[in-house]
């Protein structure tokens, strides 16, 4: 399980929207003046993501759900083979789809019109790319499934909060 530290912003029944740090880059390489994501790091900056994750710690415990409330700090996590399915989903599908009907594209204009074949791929691959990306949407959408959500999984006590989140209380 993929597990990340946030802050809990609000309680919405069985959900709770937590804030966490997006991190660019990592600081454990030893080339970090040459590396392209610490440059984009401090270009971007480490920005906030706000997320919705239902609260299963609450049923685990027995208790009513959104015990936690704005400002606690928190783990959650998301299990790596959803992460890695809704890659899959994202970026392989459109993929697949703008090659396969690139490649049909050529198939076909080197039978019916041998003079158009680049011009014909070119408009099929992008054809297909859009279609891959809407299928891909679709798909999320219409197929929701608990494994994609991202859960809480223990409240941290005070005493393990980062210093600065210390400080700021």
């Amino acid at each position: 399980m993929i597990e990340e530290q946030a802050t809990v912003i609000e309680c919405e029944g069985k959900y709770v929207w937590v804030e966490t740090q997006r991190q660019s880059s990592c600081g454990h390489c030893s080339v970090k003046n040459g590396c392209g994501t610490q440059v984009l790091s401090k270009v971007l900056g480490n920005k906030v993501a706000r997320v919705r994750c239902l609260n299963v710690q609450e049923k685990k415990t027995g208790q009513s759900f959104c015990q936690l409330k704005s400002g606690d700090r928190v783990v959650i996590g998301l299990q790596e083979s959803a992460l890695l399915s809704g890659s899959l989903l994202i970026y392989f599908l459109p993929l697949m789809a703008m090659i396969l009907c690139g490649g049909l594209a050529v198939f076909a204009a080197g039978i019916w019109w041998p003079e158009g074949t680049d011009l014909l791929s070119a408009i099929a691959s992008f054809t297909g790319l859009f279609l891959g990306l809407y299928l891909a949407r679709n798909y999320s959408q219409n197929k929701y499934s608990p494994q994609y959500e991202p859960v809480i999984i223990k409240k941290l006590p005070v005493s393990e909060w980062p210093l600065k989140q210390n400080l700021l209380a």
